[in-house]
């Protein structure tokens, strides 16, 4: 029988939001998705947690909560989902792209220091596989140049950096729920900081400006105008709101995510059994002084045998946005932004050498052996 990563917990928990007739979040912290941000707070060590629709609505609220103006520039890692650069896009600031590490398709403390100008503000890092990028030195350097960190977790729940939860290192962290990742409500996404001014911000953006803050923090109440009442959004924002449902799987899944990884642990480790000392193929790729929890298991193949094709820049929209030197919400771009093909060598050429074996928690390790072996013979013939 297939592992089930979906059972009667959360099926309970929906069948009490159904009967409650109360399928949104509404004004409280107490329900379904309030206790779950609660749980994951206390789970990953951020003392604010906002629980957002989507993991791209959660990136959006992050470089939201920064309190970024208009043209600002955020450095984005060259190769990562587009997921992470197009909410620097629609918040109004322009993604500048950082070359990355060639072995693992991370952003390098390098490649950040190369792309620095006076108008970058913030930097985002994405844990990509599941391993912790090298943040002491990218630390270093943010610190260096006054910028804000933002720690993409989409593919991290759970590893650590010099013993600490990745996304409690950087100003602002955040996490997807969609059904790939470690824990899922299908769709889903989590913001998470300690800072509470920044949290504000970020709730104000996913609540439509209206501040139903949690936490106990005091909420400035909306005064008439001209004699007529008003509900009180104080800035501009979205409807980027969790939904019961999804907070109700999201809180059942929250008790199974120790067990979720001890299975990703597994199969990680029948990948590198199978793969150990094979021609042409590295693995192993993490870093010092860290503990990966795959999201999917990375391995370098000699080029042109890569398959990674997530090199922002060189989507269809960016390169829409070179030929007409401005974003998509017509922010110009300034003359030293390119995003022309040969903008980050290493992505490129790292790209190309990159495969990755799926080590989600519903399979089995057997599983994972057979995409291994099948690796492994496909490598070995091209050799």
């Amino acid at each position: 029988m297939a592992y089930r990563c979906y059972g009667e917990e959360e099926a309970a928990n929906l069948r009490q939001v159904i009967e409650s007739g109360e399928l949104w979040r509404g004004f409280g912290h107490d329900n379904f998705t309030g206790q779950f941000e609660q749980g994951f707070g206390k789970w990953l060590g951020r003392k604010y947690v906002l629980g957002v629709c989507s993991g791209s609505c959660a990136e959006e609220t992050a470089v939201a909560a920064l309190g970024l103006e208009p043209g600002d520039e955020v450095i984005c890692p060259a190769s990562a989902p587009i997921f992470v650069s197009f909410p620097v896009v629609s918040i109004g600031c322009i993604p500048v792209f950082a070359d990355v590490d060639p072995r693992t398709l991370i952003i390098s403390p390098e490649g950040i220091e190369a792309r620095i100008s006076e108008r970058t503000r913030a930097v985002m890092v994405v844990h990509l596989w599941g391993m912790p990028a090298p943040m002491d030195e990218i630390m270093a350097v943010a610190k260096k140049h006054n910028l804000k960190v933002l720690e993409d977790c989409a593919q991290a729940f759970g590893p650590t950096y010099r013993g600490k939860k990745v996304g409690t290192i950087g100003d602002v962290v955040c996490y997807s729920l969609q059904q790939s990742k470690h824990m899922s409500s299908g769709e889903g996404g989590i913001f998470a900081t300690d800072d509470p001014e920044m949290y504000k911000r970020a709730l104000l953006f996913a609540n439509g400006g209206m501040p139903w803050y949690g936490y106990g923090l005091e909420a400035p109440k909306p005064e008439p105008l001209g004699g007529v009442n008003t509900r009180g959004h104080f800035s501009f924002g979205h409807n980027y709101r969790m939904s019961e449902l999804q907070g109700a799987v999201c809180l059942a899944q929250l008790a199974k995510l120790p067990e979720f990884n001890k299975r990703r642990e597994a199969i990680a480790e029948a990948i590198e059994e199978e793969l150990e000392g094979a021609p042409g193929i590295e693995i192993k790729l993490a870093y010092p002084h860290t503990e990966p929890n795959y999201w999917v298991y990375p391995v370098r193949v000699p080029a042109p045998l890569g398959h990674y094709g997530e090199i922002n820049y060189l989507e269809v929209e960016f390169q829409k946005m070179q030929r007409e030197r401005r974003t998509s919400m017509g922010i110009p771009l300034p003359d030293y932004v390119s995003y022309e093909p040969g903008t980050c060598p290493n992505a490129e050429a790292g790209a190309k050498q990159m495969r990755g074996i799926g080590t989600h928690h519903s399979r089995e390790p057997d599983d994972a052996r057979k995409d291994a072996r099948a690796l492994r013979e496909e490598i070995e013939k091209a050799l």
